[in-house]
């Protein structure tokens, strides 16, 4: 619960807060050209003012399941709680839950950590946007080019300011290789999961992504991705596909931003990757020499322009799902969010993150999803135009990797343009530069286009010790360096195979990338299916410790992708064991005729045994399956036995894991002997020498034992089976025995060997 000294502080926050921007929007209003400045240094100052995540109301759980549920688990899970909880957010195996009643908060969360559906279980927080202070006006585009100053526009009057010379990121050395390239270029699609972008703005209209496959205002969802009239994206904010909040402004005679939902921060980092260059107006973005698409994918509004990592995670899956490249983002949360990093690792895009604007190390304090070390992320702070970190720049050795230009940055917001500084305007710079990578007709993945833009990183003196790659992205490197990437075509292997596990079925799955670019998820869905039903991996099972573990038979198909983008599927058929196991029986009668012991085998080859039991008389299968019914057998190596007293018929009973039953009768009887000889009477044998010395009883069939002796063991032994070993000279009398009596006797010489 939050104190009410802390609720009051937070109270005040947001009433001075509402009123700066009411103030910026009273200045936007009276402005009578379309260059303005942002007011957002209260705001920076908002943010850190400690108004952290454990202000986010913690009424919310982002919960992450094992298997994408049916209706019935979805009841299941919430028996008990169906009044005091509400699931308002269900992809696959994403839950947000809401829970109204806060006295149960505790409890519902305990019980969700134990619940052997759900994988994981953490509380929703909240995401800020990252942008900084701005003093200064419109200031123009550095980062492309800087040739020791650059100029600041103010509504009434523009000057120039210095800077240091070539402290940018080489972008028309950039356009001008890539112009002079004869080569096929692709489109690139960029996901700005952000504020809302103004798509109609003129110097982005002609860059905004549009959903092919939905039919404008239809109000169906054509595509069948979960996202109704979908066209540019979704307000994952506002849960609809209204991208934008616009105002019309009287005097300017333009739609500029709704005050009560504002979606500048997004539409200016759409500028600084995308804007339209050449068309007289505005700026040029970064990529705007290539087929750039920008895919808007609101999870930050209100006039705070806060957010919270269940709409991230959500925003990062249709992303991932509808094709995106490259995703920018330019918020953090201070909470660690395992079911946030799990969704950035498995989705197939190159990200770019903003590390913050605090002036704080994020060593020390982490700032996620840019902590986060991942292969496909690269975490960027901000520097000014002469190449210096500022005193709002956060850093670190370990969790901060680049810098970008990031203060004094001119791009577009909703219906204008404007400055703003920040690690915000910092992380889309990167963005762009890599969207060139991608533009190159290639085989390009998230970790060879990070390779390549932190090997031609231009260095900066004055940020060593600040981060891993002291320096900024060199444009004009990079592009060089596409020539020289090892391509990976090569989808991954599925290797299968089925061990039968008791009741279940365990296919243990070996996934091998032979083209470098690492595998980056496997998934399993039930049936025959196409790459397509999977999504570019966002939909399906994920597949736990390398197996999956199902408990019926059929067709699973499992579906693999790397981190090039390369797909498989594997249609794998389950067989079921059908066969039931085998028995075998034999049984031997005592000395004293008092009893009989039964031996028995059991044997299957695939899902094992599961009971052996046995009943006297002649019985079925049915007759054992009452509970209670039948002596059961402990089985060692698919070995036991049984005692009986008595002469009779009994029936085995075996039944395997699968439920194949089988029954064996065996008829015990007690036959006694009539007659015992040898085949000779008397038998030489040199010292050292062995023979087997076979007595023949009468019947056959008789199940009297037999027993051997001899009269001289110092002269030669006798084993139970008859064999013989000589060990001296002389004489020693081999007898056999029944049970009942009968006896004979051959006589044994034993000599020494002639040489």
């Amino acid at each position: 619960m939050i104190n009410e000294k802390k609720h009051m502080r937070n109270i005040i926050l947001s009433l001075s807060m509402l009123s700066v921007i009411i103030i910026a929007f009273i200045l936007m209003l009276v402005n009578k050209e379309h260059f303005t400045n942002y007011v957002d240094n209260n705001y920076n100052q908002y943010l850190n003012d400690e108004h952290s995540n454990e202000d986010y109301e913690q009424s919310e759980l982002i919960v992450i399941l094992n298997e994408t549920p049916d209706d019935e688990d979805l009841h299941m899970l919430l028996d008990g709680y169906d009044d005091k909880v509400q699931i308002i957010k269900h992809l696959e195996d994403f839950l947000l839950i809401s829970i109204s009643n806060y006295n149960v908060y505790i409890d519902f969360l305990q019980y969700l950590n134990n619940h052997p559906l759900v994988k994981s279980v953490e509380a929703n927080g909240s995401v800020q946007i990252m942008q900084t202070t701005n003093d200064t006006y419109a200031p123009s585009q550095w980062p492309i080019h800087n040739p020791g100053f650059y100029t600041v526009y103010t509504a009434k009057k523009s000057r120039e300011v210095s800077s240091i010379h070539d402290v940018d990121m080489d972008i028309p050395e950039a356009w001008m290789y890539m112009n002079q390239e004869v080569i096929n270029r692709r489109e690139v699609v960029v996901a700005i999961i952000d504020t809302g972008i103004d798509y109609v703005h003129p110097d982005l209209e002609k860059h905004i992504w549009t959903n092919s496959n939905e039919i404008p205002g239809d109000g169906i969802d054509n595509d069948n991705n979960g996202f109704v009239d979908d066209i540019y994206g979704w307000d994952f904010y506002n849960d609809d596909a209204s991208v934008c909040h616009y105002k019309y402004d009287k005097n300017l005679k333009v739609n500029l931003s709704l005050p009560e939902d504002v979606d500048d921060h997004g539409t200016h980092i759409a500028g600084i990757i995308g804007a339209v260059a050449d068309n007289g107006i505005g700026i040029a973005g970064i990529a705007s020499n290539i087929d750039i698409r920008l895919m808007i994918l609101k999870i930050n509004g209100g006039p705070e322009g806060t957010g919270s990592i269940s709409d991230a995670i959500l925003a990062i899956k249709y992303a991932t799902r509808m094709g995106a490249d490259i995703c920018n983002i330019s918020w953090g949360t201070s909470q660690y969010s395992d079911a946030l990093k799990q969704t950035i690792s498995e989705s197939d895009m190159l990200f770019v993150a903003a590390a913050g604007n605090l002036g704080s190390d994020n060593d020390i304090k982490s700032v996620y999803p840019a902590s986060y070390q991942l292969d496909n992320l690269i975490s960027v702070t901000f520097i000014d135009p002469n190449g210096r970190l500022t005193n709002l720049s956060n850093y670190g050795r370990e969790a901060v990797e680049i810098a970008a230009p990031g203060v004094d940055i001119m791009s577009t917001i909703v219906g204008s343009y404007q400055t703003l500084s920040g690690s915000s305007m910092a992380a889309p710079q990167v963005c762009a530069v890599a969207s060139l990578l991608y533009s190159y007709d290639k085989s390009i993945s998230p970790m060879s286009a990070k390779e390549i833009i932190l090997k031609t990183l231009k260095p900066l003196p004055e940020l060593k010790d600040y981060m891993l790659y002291p320096g900024i992205p060199n444009a004009y490197k990079a592009v060089q360096e596409v020539n020289n990437l090892i391509e990976d075509f090569i989808p991954p292997i599925i290797k299968l195979k089925t061990i039968y596990d008791k009741e279940s079925f365990v296919i243990p799955i070996d996934v091998v990338d032979q083209g470098g670019s690492g595998v980056r998820v496997v998934r399993w869905l039930a049936g025959k299916r196409k790459i397509e039903d999977f999504y570019r991996g966002t939909t399906g099972i994920a597949v736990e410790n390398d197996e999956l573990k199902v408990s019926k038979a059929g067709t699973y198909t499992i579906y693999a992708s790397d981190y090039a983008g390369n797909e498989t599927i594997e249609v794998y058929e389950v067989q079921d064991d059908t066969s039931p196991p085998r028995i075998s029986a034999s049984y031997i009668v005592s000395e004293d005729y008092k009893s009989r012991d039964i031996n028995i085998r059991v044997i299957d080859t695939e899902s094992g045994i599961r009971r052996v039991k046995y009943l006297e008389g002649n019985k079925k299968a049915t007759d054992f399956l009452p509970v209670g019914s039948g002596t059961q057998l402990e089985l060692v190596n698919g070995r036991g036995s049984f005692r009986v007293k008595k002469d009779g018929i009994y029936t085995l009973y075996a039944i395997d894991n699968r439920g194949n039953q089988v029954v064996k009768t065996i008829e015990v009887k007690t036959i006694l002997s009539e007659e015992i000889k040898f085949t000779r009477k008397e038998k030489v044998l040199n010292v050292g020498e062995w023979y087997y010395l076979k007595a023949f009883v009468k019947p056959a069939d008789t199940t009297d034992i037999i027993t051997y002796s001899s009269s001289n063991t110092s002269v030669a032994t006798i084993n139970n089976k008859g064999r013989i070993i000589a060990h001296k000279e002389g004489r020693a009398k081999i007898t056999a025995s029944t049970n009942n009596g009968h006896k004979v006797v051959c006589e044994l010489i034993v000599v020494k060997q002639q040489p």
